[in-house]
């Protein structure tokens, strides 16, 4: 273990202390000690620290830039302990500087939801999930390509009513666990789902853009575009929540103040999209011939923007022909269009579905492409992850190939973007792509 030295004391709370401690070498971390900081019985005390440890190994066992890594820990001295990296600032902090965060909250709200798939992807569940345990760092810093990112820690340990904090009074409360706990898990932590993640996910999205007070472990009703969305978060029943942290992102990117349609037949469509009824084949076909031969630029941006996650599903679904001109379109208005970096993964998440949904390679090549360009002129690394990931050696030959081609034919555009993958992932070299892609890029990129 590395010898370290105190140098102070960060923060507190209800089962540890954070304190910021300097190796012999000059490096700073945070280390997270146990510490009993509120009355335990001997036997609940004895669990907490079981829980503690296994809570430890159960983060260290996860490797992705939106988890809070385990650099070590001693999990065998009483108290036992544990190292991160040292954080620049937490959500709680940054939120109460500003609650929009100079604007860029749905890349906060991005990050988290990145961390919390990759967790409810191995059924792994956080508990407690807030802004005290959303953390804030920078990846390539002093470098052109800095960015500031947060990533989750802190998984839960105890259940409310174990902790007694619920006796607290709403002031006292109204930055702690029970303000955003799902309202099932606050007497046994054995309830905890994707859903009750989903729960406090939408408390913090209410902190970001709610207007009104909210009462602990109930559901947020508010009016405004955000109202539906924080309700299906919140609603008291479980099943009637979002069924996935994406699905909050993906409904939280179809608000956008900015899109106007121009026509009265856009608006139409867009009512479609926005309807809970499922589009039949031809009222498929009806957009895909609009966004083909009749639509506006700024049609096209409010129809994209309303294309969720779910429609698209329905639309691969039910209608593969149509879903493959309209997939076309997106990756063309993706590929073309400057916003807010903020509506990068999202939009990944979209893209990505048209990938793994359609069979056809010419759907799929444009909107790998658009992917790229995305990642690479808007500096998003998680975008930039996901192309990597999806021309690693397990892509399709005959894709593989098939973009190839068309990085043939795109090859300064191509070139220039793969080279800031490789400044933009430090550990990322070209090497890494699928062996056809690698040859063709050897080809082209002198």
């Amino acid at each position: 273990m590395k010898k370290l030295t105190l140098i102070k004391r960060i923060d507190q709370g209800g089962f540890g202390i954070v304190d910021l401690v300097e190796s012999s070498t000059g490096k700073q971390y945070a280390r997270k000690t146990f510490s009993k900081n509120q009355p335990l019985s001997d036997e609940l005390l004895a669990n907490v620290i079981k829980r503690f440890a296994k809570e430890v190994r159960i983060q260290g066992s996860v490797n992705h830039p939106n988890i809070v890594p385990i650099i070590e820990a001693n999990l065998d001295v009483s108290p036992p302990y544990y190292l991160m990296p040292l954080a620049d600032s937490s959500l709680s902090k940054d939120l109460t500087a500003d609650k929009t965060l100079d604007g860029s909250f749905v890349s906060a709200l991005s990050d988290i939801v990145a961390g919390l798939e990759e967790m409810h992807s191995m059924q792994i569940y956080h508990r407690d999930l807030k802004p005290q345990n959303v953390l804030r760092f920078k990846r390539n810093a002093g470098k052109p390509e800095e960015q500031k990112f947060y990533a989750v820690s802190d998984f839960g340990l105890i259940s409310i009513k174990e902790s007694q904090i619920s006796a607290l009074t709403k002031t006292g409360m109204a930055r702690q666990s029970d303000y955003y706990t799902a309202p099932e898990i606050t007497k046994d932590l054995r309830y905890a789902s994707v859903q009750s993640d989903v729960y406090s996910l939408g408390c913090i999205l209410h902190d970001m853009v709610g207007t009104e007070d909210r009462v602990p472990c109930g559901e947020i009703r508010e009016g405004g575009a955000f109202g539906p969305i924080l309700l299906g978060c919140t609603n008291k029943d479980p099943k009637k929540r979002f069924k996935s942290a994406k699905a909050v992102l993906d409904a939280v990117l179809s608000i956008d103040p900015e899109s106007h349609p121009a026509t009265q037949k856009s608006t139409d469509f867009i009512s479609a999209l926005e309807g809970t009824d499922a589009l039949d084949p031809a009222a498929w076909e009806s957009l895909a011939d609009f966004l083909d031969y009749e639509a506006q630029a700024d049609d096209k941006r409010a129809i994209c923007l309303k294309l969720s996650s779910d429609k698209i599903g329905e639309l691969c679904a039910s209608a593969p022909d149509h879903a493959k001109r309209i997939a076309i379109v997106f990756a063309e208005w993706v590929k073309t269009s400057s916003f807010n970096f903020d509506y990068c993964d999202g939009l990944a998440n979209r893209l990505e579905l048209f990938i793994e949904s359609l069979p056809d390679f010419e759907a799929k090549v444009e909107c790998l492409l658009s992917m790229l360009e995305m990642g690479t002129s808007h500096n998003r690394w998680y975008v930039e992850r996901r192309f990597v990931n999806l021309c690693g050696d397990e892509m399709d030959v005959h894709l593989a190939k098939r973009l190839g081609i068309q990085i043939r034919i795109d090859e300064e555009d191509v070139c220039r973007a793969v080279s800031h993958l490789e400044r933009s992932l430090s550990s990322f070299t070209r090497t890494e792509l699928h062996p056809a892609l690698v040859k063709v890029l050897a080809d082209v990129c002198k």
